[in-house]
């Protein structure tokens, strides 16, 4: 059986779609090709028909990337789901650890990763790469996005690797795709092709104008709702996109009273046991988790990067199963996974900036309109815009449907990622002098784009001499170097001027909590910082002046001529009560911050932490080795020193460490000598049992 009829049997379809038809005519199984058309057209298949006939018929390994873990994680699933047993194909997925080669990847036929966790194994030099046939690059406009100049990099350094490897680069409608195939030496698909035709309008008293068509809905003193309420009396779903968290969160609770009368009494004890699920993510439940676990039980609830990942998880399900009927969202739903719905609500295409609100990109706008229209179930989906007055009614006809979306630009040339990824070139050996680096930059994107690199090698002179003077790199009139130090820095996965920060921090010799968490916050990497709140800001600069002697700074200076001072030192203070056992609820109070974006602080601090370890132990600073490895025990757990060893077992966290110390259990020994009754009245007796199990 071809590679074509495999893949049309393992999706069930008999024949592929307009899109398809033309890739494959543009003879995808041989070249390089990019792919530009709208969301849910289909280009997965492309995917999967390019990667069996690498792995089937050319017998060479292929790496699927993506901007997303959960995207990398749906797309690694359903292919292993599809292909991997009846075809004995190894497939793979690797989205963490940024500091190893992940050298077991060479026995695989097929990886899927991030951007960045695939230019970290560039950076480890992991040998397989160049063996690639084929680099799946999913969402290749993001090129233009905070993490272009990454994905930038990932395609610049593959293709030095491997002069003959296929790139397949897959994007939304952009208008300069041409451009991007031209960079790729690559064919272009362009396609309008759509399985559910969509339709964009915007709502404005009562009707939903499409243009050609408009449509009149029963009136209600609340836009959102009447919407809302249109949608469930048609039996269809609906995704509403909030421009904050906080009014994703309130745009549920406003319907919960709509949705919990429509709900049948299957879907009721479905969303119970759902309910319980999200409630409990959490050692002790915060008062978010309660608002959560309340909203599903009434089919409805609010995505937001403030959620567990677990809970995302059980939202996501639910609606994929139709038991919610809406979800109020932020962007987080916008890209990545698919979750479609018949009709995506926007009631304001604004968000705010640092210099008040901003209209959306249209290429975000569409987007989220992409989510409309449910394959399975659908004729058509709607994309409705929330207009106020005819005014902005216009302007929203004009600037976001009827608007043209923006270009793609390479970010390479904003110095912070150049000055990252310039080090990482040299430490990687794609760059030694300034030939090799004008070779080498004369294969991007943003050579392809703007031509003359001589305003980027102004750049790179500049950013050259700072690397030296931080000790990264050594140059000559002939050749340019790595140091020991530099090169852990790039394994690390650090900005340069993080490093430096925490080496310098380092070498200040402050032996304190307070000394680690700053450095920390002090790093580009923990960004964004909290904000703090002017009727606290007083009473904060007063404090930084009563601990200035514990941190690794001169305060003096840094006030004034560091903006960011006053976050830095209030992030700090949320890491150091985090480590001192506050509740997250009190967290959650004290420092306005979610569970989701804590518990995302806390790994991003523990591999900071990390990092601090590795550049203190290569500079010798034995000192510091101890007291950073407890701290990363601490911070990942959120405890005092003395749980650290009781945390280390399967099933105790921060609430049930603390509740055995406090008995009396302070040790894995006295763990190991308590009677299993005696413990199930301190832990919970499944629980109970499994520490019994793991430690007898």
């Amino acid at each position: 059986m071809g590679i074509e009829e495999i893949v049309k049997n393992a999706n069930g379809f008999s024949d592929f779609n307009p899109m398809q038809q033309k890739a494959l005519k543009k003879d995808l199984f041989n070249k390089s090709i990019v792919v530009s058309s709208p969301t849910a057209s289909g280009k997965t298949i492309l995917a999967e028909l390019s990667a069996l006939n690498s792995i089937l018929n050319n017998r060479k390994k292929v790496v699927y990337t993506c901007p997303l873990r959960a995207l990398a994680s749906e797309h690694f699933n359903d292919f292993k789901k599809k292909y991997s047993a009846s075809l004995q194909i190894r497939a793979a997925i690797s989205i963490g650890d940024f500091d190893s080669s992940s050298s077991y990847l060479k026995n695989y036929d097929i990886i899927y990763s991030t951007y960045e966790k695939l230019e970290s194994l560039i950076r480890h030099r992991a040998d397989w790469l160049q063996g690639i046939g084929v680099l799946i690059v999913d969402e290749i406009h993001s090129l233009g996005t905070d993490r272009g100049s990454t994905l930038e990099m990932v395609i610049t350094k593959l293709r030095f690797f491997n002069k003959n490897l296929q790139v397949l680069g897959l994007s939304a409608t952009i208008p300069n795709s041409k451009e991007i195939a031209s960079w790729l030496n690559a064919d272009l698909v362009e396609s309008d092709f759509r399985p559910v035709k969509l339709v964009e309008g915007v709502f404005l008293e009562g009707t939903i104008d499409f243009g050609k068509r408009k449509e009149k809905i029963e009136s209600k003193s609340d836009d959102i709702e009447a919407l809302a309420a249109d949608t469930l009396a048609r039996g269809k779903q609906a995704l509403i996109f909030a421009n904050t968290r906080k009014r994703s969160e309130g745009i549920a609770k406003r319907l919960a009273s709509l949705t919990s009368r429509q709900l049948t009494e299957s879907e009721k004890k479905e969303l119970e046991k759902a309910s319980e699920k999200a409630l409990n993510v959490l050692e002790q439940p915060t008062e978010q988790c309660r608002s959560i676990a309340a909203l599903i039980k009434n089919g409805v609830c609010f995505h937001n990067a403030g959620l567990m990942q677990k809970q995302r998880e059980v939202i996501e399900e639910l609606f994929k199963k139709n038991h919610l009927k809406f979800i109020s969202s932020t962007t987080t739903l916008a890209a990545g996974i698919n979750l479609p719905a018949y009709r995506v609500v926007i009631p304001s295409p604004y968000r705010y900036s640092g210099f008040g609100m901003e209209k959306l990109p249209v290429s975000e706008f569409k987007q989220m309109c992409g989510r409309a229209g449910r394959p399975a179930f659908d004729s058509e989906g709607e994309a409705i815009l929330i207009a106020k007055t005819d005014f902005e009614k216009d302007d929203y006809f004009d600037y976001f449907i009827n608007g043209k979306i923006e270009n793609i630009d390479s970010r390479l040339g904003i110095e912070s990622n150049l000055r990252f990824h310039l080090l990482a070139a040299i430490s990687s050996g794609f760059i030694f002098d300034l030939d090799s680096a004008e070779k080498f930059f004369s294969a991007t994107f943003y050579a392809k784009q703007f031509g003359n690199l001589s305003e980027l090698f102004r750049k790179i002179t500049t950013i050259l001499q700072e690397l030296e003077e931080m000790g990264f790199v050594h140059s000559s009139e002939k050749r340019i170097d790595v140091t020991p130090i530099g090169r852990r820095v790039v394994e690390l996965y650090l900005d340069p001027v993080s490093a430096y920060e925490i080496t310098e921090g380092l070498r200040k010799n402050k032996f304190n909590d307070l000394s680690y968490l700053f450095l920390i916050s002090n790093t580009s990497e923990f960004y964004p910082l909290l904000s703090v709140s002017r009727s606290r800001q007083a009473e904060l600069w007063e404090r930084l002046q009563q601990e200035k002697h514990l941190l690794p700074i001169n305060v003096e200076l840094e006030m004034f001529s560091d903006y960011n001072l006053l976050s830095k030192y209030h992030t700090s203070l949320m890491l150091k009560d985090w480590i001192g056992e506050v509740s997250e609820q009190n967290l959650v109070d004290s420092f306005n911050v979610q569970p989701g974006i804590l518990h995302a602080k806390m790994q991003r601090a523990d591999w900071l932490a990390y990092a601090a370890f590795e550049l203190a132990k290569l500079l010798e600073l034995k000192e510091h080795l101890p007291r950073l490895n407890k701290m990363r025990k601490r911070l990942k757990s959120g405890i005092k020193e003395e749980l650290i060893y009781l945390c280390e077992v399967r099933g105790i966290g921060r609430v049930r460490a603390r509740k055995l110390f406090n008995a009396g259990i302070k040790s894995i020994a006295e763990l190991k000598k308590v009677d299993l009754l005696d413990l199930q009245r301190l832990l919970p007796p499944k629980v109970a049992l499994n520490v019994k199990k793991q430690i007898t």
